[in-house]
């Protein structure tokens, strides 16, 4: 008894020295801890905003890559419908020039050389003047060729060119048109590009030559307008400004099909406002007050999951928007083909039909130069209820681009396809829209085209085609609603 008594005073500080040692290790793993679950939870929350910032800028890219295809794809059209002739007169070719608005075209044969030029160029008679030009000499390979910058070879001025190849009974041509460097329907793309009121973006060719900018500047090139981001530009594809006013943040994104690229660069300031304030502050304030670890790990944790959750939801909701049309809110052309793709994968799996209508509002150009865009607006989503109204749930349907929709009718025959168009148009036929001039409802054409064992480039091809045939019909058949306002060919 005496010896424990006396060992115990001796023992008793070896123990606590223990289990403070113990208890320290303990309190130095949490800690450690704590720091790598702070800033991992900071590295994670900061590299998905990156990521979400990234995917924008890959969306916009897309955006601009869809709307060239377009362009690409009416040039072809017409192309095909009135330059595929032997002899191409002079005023042909200047009214399909002037109905796409191009100061600057050029309609060549297969070996390069200019039939038609637009402004009229003698010099040019005779000349191979596709060797010139890497976007000319692909058009001439039978790929869609998009220019940078370049200086028009008829009267020098800068644009941009779509050059598209189409098939003749002379051979292969080349229908190139030209648009100005600023001006164009991109300039609308770029300013849609972020929300941020503060913001640089900017549509570059290979060259570093601007094509379209936000905010608009009268400079040529990135490396004028933004020294430091042309810099930072030259050699990563995302990052930070180095040595520019305003800490700021940078993204490419590679346009398809072309050798453009988008470059969008936001302040950090607003790129990681939601990672400012007590989100930033709060867990160090945690691992200091080490007697409130318990309690305020727990609210970390909370607040990193809260934080995580809004994350993915502002993830959804780009992904969301991604596949909406802002207007409407229909599919836009990027969901509709995806659901065209799986419908027509069910019906060579059952073999049943599917039909696929194309609509173009008629007049719409009238109605947005008389009364305004917003009254284009008001007609498109008036367009838009009526087909939530008169179609059934199994179709799709949305948007494919300015006043052209689409629908998707799975298990529909040319029968079913005729009779869809006819209560789309009557509805369309009986909206009050007197205000905007449109007495008699929206005027619509509409093409069609059903296929079983068809890929859906096909089918909207045919549908197009109909369209346009269509539109080629007797005058007023296309707002009558007459059956000669749409074609249906089957595949």
């Amino acid at each position: 008894m005496n010896e424990t008594a006396e060992r115990s005073p001796s023992t008793a500080p070896v123990i606590h020295r223990g289990a403070t040692r113990l208890t320290a290790l303990g309190l130095a793993v949490v800690l450690a801890a704590l720091v790598v679950l702070i800033v991992g939870s900071q590295q994670q929350t900061k590299s998905r905003i990156l990521d979400n910032f990234s995917l924008r800028g890959v969306s916009s890219a897309t955006f601009v890559s869809t709307y060239l295809g377009q362009q690409a794809g009416r040039e072809r059209q017409a192309a095909e419908q009135f330059l595929a002739g032997r002899h191409v007169s002079s005023q042909r070719f200047d009214i399909i020039v002037g109905a796409f608005g191009s100061p600057a075209a050029a309609l060549l044969d297969a070996r390069g050389r200019p039939l038609e030029v637009v402004p009229a160029a003698p010099a040019l008679a005779g000349r191979q003047i596709a060797a010139n030009d890497a976007y000319l000499m692909a058009a001439e390979r039978g790929r869609v060729g998009i220019s940078d910058v370049v200086h028009s070879a008829a009267e020098g001025a800068p644009i941009t060119a779509v050059a598209v190849p189409f098939a003749t009974p002379q051979g292969r041509r080349v229908f190139s048109a030209g648009y100005p460097a600023s001006g164009t329907g991109l300039e609308a793309l770029v300013d849609h590009t972020i929300t941020y009121s503060q913001h640089q973006v900017y549509l570059l060719d290979a060259n570093g030559r601007l094509i379209a900018a936000s905010p608009r500047t009268s400079s040529d090139t990135l490396a004028v307008v933004a020294p430091a981001l042309a810099r930072a530009v030259a050699h990563s594809s995302r990052g930070y400004v180095d040595g520019a006013r305003t800490p700021s943040t940078f993204t490419v994104a590679s346009i398809p099909g072309t050798s453009w690229r988008l470059v969008v660069a936001v302040p950090n300031s607003r790129l990681y406002a939601s990672m400012g304030g007590w989100s930033l502050v709060l867990p160090w304030l945690v691992f200091v007050l080490v007697a409130l670890l318990g309690v305020m790990l727990i609210a970390l944790l909370g607040r990193s999951q809260v934080d995580r959750a809004r994350l993915a939801m502002l993830s959804n909701d780009s992904a969301r928007t991604a596949r909406t049309d802002a207007l409407t809110e229909l599919s836009n052309r990027r969901a509709l083909t995806e659901q065209l793709t799986r419908a027509l994968a069910h019906a060579r799996r059952c073999a049943q039909p599917v039909s696929v209508l194309m609509i173009d509002l008629d007049r719409f150009k009238e109605t947005n130069d008389r009364f305004g865009h917003e009254a284009g607006d008001q007609v498109l989503c008036a367009v838009a209820d009526c087909m939530r109204d008169v179609l059934r749930a199994e179709d799709s349907y949305g948007r494919w681009g300015g006043d052209e929709f689409l629908v998707v009718l799975p298990d529909t025959d040319e029968a079913g396809a005729r009779i869809a168009a006819g209560r789309v148009r009557d509805a369309a036929a009986a909206v009050d829209l007197s205000d905007i001039g449109l007495d008699e409802g929206v005027p619509m054409s509409v093409g069609a085209a059903t296929g079983v064992h068809a890929n859906p480039r096909d089918l909207v091809r045919e549908a197009d085609h109909a369209l346009y045939a269509a539109k080629l019909g007797p005058p007023g058949a296309g707002e009558a609603g007459a059956q000669s306002s749409w074609n249906s060919p089957s595949r």
